[in-house]
């Protein structure tokens, strides 16, 4: 059974633009400020080009992000079922870190109300960024395998909690002012010396390794990912950085190198939802296994 079905995404996955333009995906923006400016949409009013320079030339005017809302999820789903859309499969940003899920969970059932013959499913990542886009990159093959709406849910819902995120940011300060250090707080205090691998664990962050040195921690990085993945072949992979295109090219090259793997690696900027807690210079890697593999 072939049904039509549309993916929905919030923004804080960082899905590449071309691999959006393809797949015909949704997103949802977040919005984000400066201390001068109004609240702006992401990828729509501000490039993220122009986002990390204003963070890099302006380093104690620290950004603010928020969630997309009821009735921004509502505008999609209408706009979508007016094409003749009637089954939605919604991703977004680990509850634990915003109300991007509630806020989708409220336009859904407010949705569905007034349209009986809709069907949303709308699933809480668990995490963001690079696994957050690894994930949502999985639903779009699954959701071009022609399987049912039902099958297909049930499907995600087995893959959601095998998401992997890894990163490593040059300064713990946005995190910590923003109130997203969770257990990376066991860094605070060595803010200058060393450079943190830190992970998404039940959509919190939590520390892995602590690193001295920006290629090391990069290298080391790689090295905790490789060691989590059993088959390769069978992997999806998703690199994002912000702004500092030499460090990724790095990492993704010795990625190849330690698991000879010639097979596609996504590349994306990272958002800036997850950007405005990570900073210029934050790199990470996002990996999930290809679940019809």
């Amino acid at each position: 059974m072939n049904e039509l079905i549309c993916q929905v995404t919030d923004s804080s996955g960082g899905l590449a633009r071309d691999f959006i333009e393809q797949n015909q995906i949704r997103e949802v923006p977040f919005y984000l400020k400066f201390e001068d400016t109004d609240y702006r949409r992401e990828n729509l009013d501000y490039s993220l080009a122009d986002f990390y320079r204003h963070m890099d030339e302006y380093p104690d005017d620290l950004p603010k992000t928020s969630a997309p809302n009821m009735n921004d999820w509502l505008a999609v789903f209408e706009e979508e079922h007016a094409k003749g859309f009637t089954n939605y499969v919604v991703t977004t940003i680990s509850s634990k870190l915003s109300s991007s899920f509630q806020d989708a969970i409220m336009a859904k059932n407010f949705f569905i109300e007034k349209n009986r013959d809709v069907q949303i499913e709308v699933i809480d990542s668990n995490t963001c960024a690079c696994g957050q886009a690894a994930l949502e990159i999985a639903i779009a093959k699954i959701i071009k395998s022609g399987r049912s709406f039902q099958e297909m849910i049930d499907l995600i819902h087995k893959i959601v909690e095998k998401t992997n995120t890894l990163f490593v940011v040059n300064s713990l300060k946005y995190m910590q002012s923003g109130g997203r250090i969770g257990g990376a707080a066991v860094f605070v205090g060595k803010l200058v010396q060393i450079k943190p691998v830190c992970e998404f664990i039940s959509g919190v962050v939590h520390p892995v390794k602590v690193v001295i040195g920006r290629k090391h921690s990069l290298k080391t990085m790689v090295d905790v990912a490789v060691s989590r993945i059993t088959n390769i072949n069978k992997m999806i992979i998703t690199f994002q950085n912000a702004e500092f295109q030499e460090d990724i090219d790095y990492a993704v090259h010795y990625f190849r190198k330690i698991t000879n793997f010639s097979g596609p690696i996504y590349h994306s900027v990272l958002g800036a939802v997850v950007g405005a807690h990570s900073g210029p210079g934050a790199a990470g890697i996002g990996f999930i296994e290809d679940p019809l593999s």
